[in-house]
């Protein structure tokens, strides 16, 4: 009789427990991976930058990144770039900044990928033209969502009394789940 109400126990403990574990794995499958990025302003101030202690990205850094998958980064030497942060690195993927410091700009690239370091998405987050000033780009991100700020300058050489007007757009992005820079 103990035996009978022995196995009986055990065999109660052990559908139940094998039901949560199915519970909580169907829950993980119902709520998306979330996104949460710590608060951070992106713009590519030449006079905080010493251009000459920059480190540049190696070859192998270079090829892992898949940097050749970027649009934008055709006819940049590879000397022109380096990596800027790791805003997040997970077993989901990581997203990380590269920038492009030339003699005359400063572009800052938000990229992300997948947990197999594949490339996902890129997107332009900062930019500042250090000779001509004629348009500049900086961002906000906040936990998943990125604002992305232009601002294009156009310049009266007739009247240089004027200064010229701006032109200002801001743009909003979220990060999916899939790390992808979705237009909001």
């Amino acid at each position: 009789m103990k035996k009978i109400y022995l196995f009986g126990l055990i065999f109660t403990v052990v559908s139940v427990s094998c039901q949560k574990k199915q519970i909580n794995l169907y829950e993980t499958q119902l709520n998306p991976l979330k996104v949460d990025l710590a608060d951070i302003s992106l713009n590519s101030n030449s006079s905080t930058i010493d251009l000459t202690k920059i480190q540049r990205l190696t070859p192998e850094q270079y090829n892992s990144l898949h940097l050749e998958k970027v649009k934008g980064l055709e006819g940049y030497e590879l000397s022109d770039l380096c990596l800027g942060q790791i805003l997040l690195e997970n077993k989901n993927g990581k997203i990380l900044t590269i920038q492009v410091v030339t003699d005359g700009e400063i572009t800052e690239y938000l990229l992300s990928y997948d947990k197999n370091g594949n490339l996902i998405d890129n997107l332009i987050v900062a930019y500042e033209d250090m000779v001509e000033y004629y348009s500049e780009v900086s961002s906000r991100i906040k936990s998943n969502e990125i604002i992305v700020q232009t601002i294009n300058y156009t310049y009266d050489e007739i009247n240089s009394d004027s200064g010229g007007t701006a032109d200002t757009a801001i743009t909003k992005y979220q990060i999916s789940p899939e790390f992808k820079f979705t237009p909001n």
